[in-house]
């Protein structure tokens, strides 16, 4: 979880501060803003420096929502290979992006950055995910193709996210199982609903013998996580907390 710089200001942070340390002083918003520049502008140089030392550079684009305020973000992360065929990863960019925005927009505020970090004319590849419309690849591919020649006239520009078509891979399945998903998630809400609710589940998981394990509620966005959900053997610990439910 994220939280503002306005954080020091807190009696419980500073309380909290005070007890891990006791020589800790009270500190300010504008002090610890200011450090965290210093050390992101060293690290920026760093990485600057870096970057003029290679030759080719493949993009991820990716854009993403915060759930808290509903702001999208934009985060473009450049891999390359460095010394000793050595695999560098780093991001390069998280912007806001305005919403609603078209193919320009976004094409508009990825030449930005990659200027930004004299790389636009070493792009090798750029890996999107569905959030992309065909109108920027297109843009962007035009503008990369006048700047630089590209591999195989710009035929490979253009790499899917595997992680995304396995994604849907996974989604598509879902479906054909979705009433199974939902009785699962239903139950494990049932049960997380109360803390004694839990209690009993807990007590009946070690009268079956199923070992210690914790019911977990899936995020939709991750096919991981109902994957671990699915693999509880909740069921016929469901029916026995359901029963016991009058008395809780």
């Amino acid at each position: 979880m994220s939280h503002p710089f306005t954080i020091v200001k807190e009696e419980g942070f500073n309380f909290m501060m005070k007890m891990c340390n006791h020589s800790f002083d009270k500190i300010f918003q504008k002090t610890v803003k200011n450090d965290c520049m210093t050390v992101y502008e060293d690290q920026k140089k760093k990485l600057k420096n870096l970057l003029k030392g290679i030759s080719k550079i493949s993009i991820t684009i990716n854009l993403c929502k915060s759930q808290n305020q509903r702001i999208e973000y934009m985060v473009l992360t450049g891999h390359f290979l460095y010394a000793n065929w050595r695999l560098q990863k780093h991001v390069l960019s998280f912007v806001h992006v305005l919403s609603p925005h078209n193919g320009v927009d976004i094409t508009n505020a990825i030449c930005k950055c990659l200027k930004e970090w004299g790389i636009e004319n070493k792009v090798f590849t750029i890996s999107v995910d569905k959030s992309y419309n065909d109108s920027c690849l297109r843009f962007l591919r035009d503008i990369f193709s006048r700047n630089s020649k590209l591999l195989c006239d710009g035929k490979l520009f253009n790499v899917r996210c595997c992680a995304h078509i396995l994604n849907l891979l996974v989604q598509y399945g879902h479906d054909e199982i979705s009433f199974i998903i939902e009785n699962v998630r239903e139950s494990v809400k049932y049960i997380n609903q109360y803390e004694s609710r839990k209690q009993t589940f807990s007590k009946i998981v070690q009268q079956l013998q199923l070992g210690a394990k914790k019911l977990v509620i899936d995020c939709p966005t991750r096919w991981n996580s109902t994957f671990e959900m699915l693999c509880f053997e909740i069921s016929r610990c469901v029916s026995k907390v359901s029963k016991k439910g009058a008395k809780l």
